[in-house]
């Protein structure tokens, strides 16, 4: 009898245990080599440009659902007064612009459906995309280390712009979820890394806690586009505005 009450305590306690990692929020550190995007000719532009942007944003899960979003301005310790995510360039009447670069993305995953939600601001105004998200060829390997206390293994792929992904998961928070657009490993996804350095997301604080009401749900608000219509759009106007390699999802505040 003694035996039956211990076995029936342990699992109640593992039971107790899954629920509290299945809800949570993770906050993660974006940092993004500005001076790598710099061409060769333009060398000098680096005594002006802060060689990270940096920004924060958290992940809010439970069991079906995660949605990765900006910290609000007044909790982000990169904050405009911090100049981390600011540089200058010339303006076209010689004097300098200041452009701020906060990423205003939102990604929202609902594994129970099948669906992404994302949303997008782009020069003031808001989009949502949706579609199916694709399957990601990952290829685990057989490196670890520790992230925010917890042990991790690496996984890879080169994505559809050639780039060099690398992520840092793990198996003590079995979902299948991790930062932006990364998913589907055997276990939530702690750190991403884009050509090793280009781009460095890093979970640094995890807190597995039941969700508040509205932390978790779907965005809404903006004009729905398909994916491929948003990225003409956005390329578009990036070369009206003679900026390369821009993506959508950031804020830019160009003062002069």
């Amino acid at each position: 009898m003694k035996k039956y009450i211990l076995a029936i305590l342990v699992c109640a306690s593992w039971g107790f245990i899954s629920s509290e990692v299945s809800q949570g929020v993770i906050t993660y550190t974006t940092k993004v080599n500005m001076h790598k995007r710099i061409p060769p000719e333009q060398e000098e532009m680096k005594k002006m440009v802060p060689e990270f942007n940096t920004t924060q944003n958290n992940l809010f899960f439970n069991e079906l659902e995660s949605l990765y979003k900006p910290l609000p301005v007044d909790e982000n310790p990169f904050d405009q007064s911090s100049g981390g995510g600011s540089w200058t360039s010339s303006g076209g009447g010689g004097g300098q612009r200041v452009i701020r670069m906060v990423m205003q993305n939102e990604t929202y995953l609902n594994r129970d459906n099948d669906m992404m939600t994302q949303l997008k601001e782009f020069m003031g105004k808001k989009y949502i995309i949706k579609n199916e998200p694709s399957r990601i060829p990952w290829k685990l390997g057989q490196e670890s280390r520790e992230i925010a206390g917890y042990p991790c293994k690496n996984a890879s792929y080169t994505d559809e712009n050639k780039r060099e992904i690398t992520a840092w998961y793990t198996e003590e928070i079995r979902l299948p979820i991790g930062p932006e657009g990364f998913y589907g490993l055997p276990g939530l996804i702690l750190e991403v890394s884009v050509n090793v350095d280009d781009i460095v997301i890093t979970a640094d604080k995890i807190d597995l806690r039941g969700l508040k009401k509205n932390e978790l749900k779907e965005p809404k608000g903006g004009e729905e586009m398909t994916d491929e219509a948003y990225k003409a759009m956005v390329q578009t106007e990036m070369e009206k505005m003679g900026i390369q390699g821009g993506k959508g999802g950031m804020r830019m505040i160009i003062k002069n």
